[in-house]
């Protein structure tokens, strides 16, 4: 199968509905002109003498283009590998060096990578777009092409190098029928969306496709130009990440947002302090998403069913989680452990250096190297990356619940715990701090740690700074 009969399966039933508005200018595509534009794309990729499987990069801005581009990568047979504009020349470099990248299709103002001349694009919503073959001969592992690869995503590398991860057509419409079981879009259904395409694409815009949705592109994504699209366009869904829910509830008082039937936090996990403010002001619970990049959304929590809305929810169809000890032993409900995670859309493969599935799972099971527990009603609850695990004289934490208690004092926008080596202690925790325009007194701001966390776990020390750094896909940076 190919992603791209999702899309000429909506434009069967819904042709002349607007699939895509751009929320500045108001340009639109119907359906039925974003089938167009794809047959346009893929044509000319075809043309250049793109095969199947061939790696093929697609760097473009979010912008109504980059819907049609994607699709016509996939129709015509291509291995998309999103290159987000926000990446470094080196993180690029990086990216098309591990993948041995074949070509690359760029927008009109990207800085093309070298590579031998091509094809221009002429007309619709990718006029001038270039595509370029940069090794066109390179070869992919023997087991490549066999496992019908749509994508290579690259994880965040929060901790660590990013991988490419291998995703077939089969499990991406998988990921999408399996999150649209809990999630119910339909062509009723108006997306608010505010997310970078290049991270988001393959399992989001798909499903919003797939059933038929008007997506509403808002490229301004400052809280109170998201308020205002919100309540102007009166969409039914907003997914987004914890950073814009945390920007938006502290505007203050609003009139509630009452044309959502679904709010998401996704990317990252949201701190309960946020979604209690966010609740507060506009009316509106928000629901998260346990998301993976090797295997899409296992576990979703609409924050309507009652379950605690801290945990991310159960597992969605089609998916089933556990929580196993360091021995591979499954668990007891509330045990800590490293959630695992099976089902149809588990990733194909890591690329470089290249292992099948099969090679990294146990028994069918993924490790996510996340830590969680299930409570009594089957809900996941996280509480850190294995990795991230802080170590103050052999007592363990994590970074995460700390960062909890410090957002919670005024004047504290946004927090990041790390760690430092110490000669006795073997190491001691550290806090960056972004501050609102009412600032905090950071003694008092030590106190209140003190107060609500155990000793070994308040920070040594508390430093102002105008950011915390973080991945490309909006997960904070350890």
């Amino acid at each position: 199968m190919n992603l791209v009969e999702l899309l000429y399966s909506s434009v069967e039933r819904h042709s002349s509905r607007r699939a895509l508005t751009d929320v500045r200018s108001g340009r639109s595509l119907s359906y039925g002109q974003l089938a167009r534009e794809t047959q346009r794309v893929a044509a000319l990729l075809k043309t250049e003498g793109v095969e199947r499987g061939q790696r093929i990069g697609l760097l473009a801005p979010n912008d109504l283009a980059y819907v049609p581009a994607a699709f016509g990568l996939l129709a015509a047979g291509a291995c998309m590998v999103p290159l987000a504009s926000n990446l470094t020349p080196a993180e690029t470099a990086e990216i098309v060096r591990d993948v041995q990248l074949n070509g690359c299709l760029a927008w009109p103002k990207a800085d093309v990578l070298p590579g031998a001349s091509g094809a221009v694009v002429q007309g619709g919503e990718c006029d001038n777009f270039t595509f370029r073959w940069l090794d066109r001969d390179a070869e992919a592992p023997a087991e490549f092409d066999s496992l019908n690869p749509a994508f290579i995503r690259f994880t965040s590398g929060t901790t660590a190098r990013s991988k490419g991860v291998v995703l077939s057509h089969e499990a991406t419409a998988a990921r999408v029928e399996a999150a649209d079981r809990v999630l119910a879009f339909s062509e009723e259904d108006r997306i608010l969306w505010v997310l970078p395409l290049a991270y988001h694409f393959a399992v989001t815009i798909v499903a919003y496709v797939r059933a038929g949705t008007h997506i509403l592109m808002c490229p301004d994504t400052l809280p109170r130009a998201m308020v205002d699209a919100v309540q102007r366009l009166k969409p039914s869904v907003l997914y987004a990440a914890p950073l814009h829910f945390e920007r938006m509830a502290n505007l203050g008082p609003s009139e509630p947002l009452t044309s959502i039937r679904v709010i998401l936090s996704t990317a990252a996990p949201i701190s309960p302090a946020v979604m209690d403010r966010f609740e507060s002001v506009y009316g509106v619970p928000i629901g998260q998403a346990y998301g993976i990049i090797e295997a899409g959304l296992p576990c979703i929590n609409l924050g309507t069913e009652g379950l605690p809305s801290t945990s991310v929810g159960r597992p969605v169809p089609g998916y089933e989680v556990a929580v196993l000890s360091d021995d591979g032993k499954r668990l007891s409900t509330e045990d800590l452990g490293e959630i695992a995670v099976r089902g149809d859309g588990l990733f194909s493969a890591y690329y470089s250096p290249w292992q099948l599935r099969e090679q990294i799972t146990r028994d069918g099971w993924f490790l996510t190297g996340d830590l969680g527990w299930l409570d009594q009603a089957g809900a996941l609850h996280l509480k850190g990356r294995k990795k991230t695990v802080m170590f103050v004289a052999g007592l363990k934490f994590f970074p995460e619940e700390v960062e909890d208690c410090i957002n919670q004092f005024r004047g504290v926008k946004e927090s990041r715990v790390f760690s430092r080596p110490h000669a006795r202690m073997g190491e001691v925790p550290c806090a960056e701090v972004v501050l609102d325009s009412r600032g905090c007194d950071l003694d008092a701001l030590k106190t209140h740690c003190a107060r609500l966390l155990s000793s070994y776990k308040v920070p040594l020390e508390f430093t102002v700074v105008d950011a915390v750094p973080r991945t490309p896909s909006g997960k904070i940076r350890r």
